[in-house]
């Protein structure tokens, strides 16, 4: 049976790690504050976006959301994050995704200056992870990185396959296993024999957003398996969140698996903590 990888009790040392750089910044006069951007009502979105201001207050952080309906004009939604990105007491600038269809979301998370660019979205920010220069990494990779290390430290030379490719997860997150000496095949929706290929990873790591796709013919025994999958679906006539991965089935074949939910969500917004700090320390 598999070790369950608890996403929500590493994410809480992780912060309590945290809260002594809070203290030493605001020693120092550095009070760091993040803006977060909500537009639409998503009610997902609204559940997200509360979960980080919750965190950042217990962790001493300063937030502030900005909240506005679909109704807004898109040239206010650019004089607010332009406003922002000259406000020297905002230190981290978050747009929550997914917008309302009639926002074009890489066009205005481009807009805001890398250096508050906190999820590690624009394209300058994603160009240096990929040229493997510092800058700020998306905070989904850098939780599922931390949890990989808590059941192996040592992840070199091993053979990791991740399941997506978005700028948010699979991209990003490929990258950080490049640079941990891993060998990584990213696969998608166009990836053909996708069971035998995945069987041959040490490493899985699905963020494709497929409602319990991945069952035990996927998985390799002794595989570390990372569900980044959120899904909700319809089960007993009420809603259920579930991740990409039939958990009970491939906990018997797997090393470790982390659950939905409980598992790398928690990680994602104590990393986007860490974000903030590191952006405030740059101020």
């Amino acid at each position: 049976m598999a070790t369950i990888i608890d996403g929500k009790k590493i994410a809480e040392v992780f912060c309590e790690q945290m809260k002594e750089r809070t203290l030493k910044l605001k020693r120092h006069g550095v009070n760091p504050h993040i803006a977060l951007i909500n537009v639409g009502n998503d009610p997902a979105s609204s559940v997200y976006v509360a979960k980080k201001e919750k965190l950042a207050a217990t962790m001493g952080i300063l937030s502030t959301v900005h909240k506005f309906d679909d109704s807004i004009d898109e040239n206010d939604l650019i004089t607010l994050i332009k406003k922002l990105n000259i406000d020297k007491e905002v230190h981290a600038i978050l747009l929550q995704s997914p917008l309302p269809q009639n926002f074009q979301f890489r066009k205005l998370v481009n807009l805001i200056d890398p250096r508050k660019d906190v999820d590690g979205l624009t394209t300058m920010n994603q160009g240096r992870l990929f040229a493997g220069e510092p800058g700020v990494v998306p905070c989904t990779p850098l939780g599922v990185l931390h949890l990989l290390r808590t059941v192996r430290e040592q992840i070199a030379g091993l053979h990791a396959i991740v399941l997506g490719r978005s700028s948010i997860v699979g991209r990003p997150l490929s990258q950080l296993l490049l640079n941990a000496n891993c060998t990584v095949t990213l696969l998608h929706s166009y990836s053909q024999d996708l069971k035998s290929i995945c069987k041959t990873a040490d490493i899985l790591v699905s963020a494709m957003g497929k409602p319990l796709f991945i069952d035990k013919e996927f998985i390799k025994p002794g595989a570390i398996v990372i569900d980044v999958g959120v899904n909700r679906i319809e089960s007993n006539g009420s809603k259920k969140i579930v991740g990409d991965v039939v958990f009970d089935a491939v906990s018997e074949f797997a090393a470790a698996i982390t659950p939905v939910p409980n598992g790398v969500g928690p990680m994602t917004v104590a990393y986007l903590m860490h974000n903030t700090l590191n952006l405030a320390c740059c101020h």
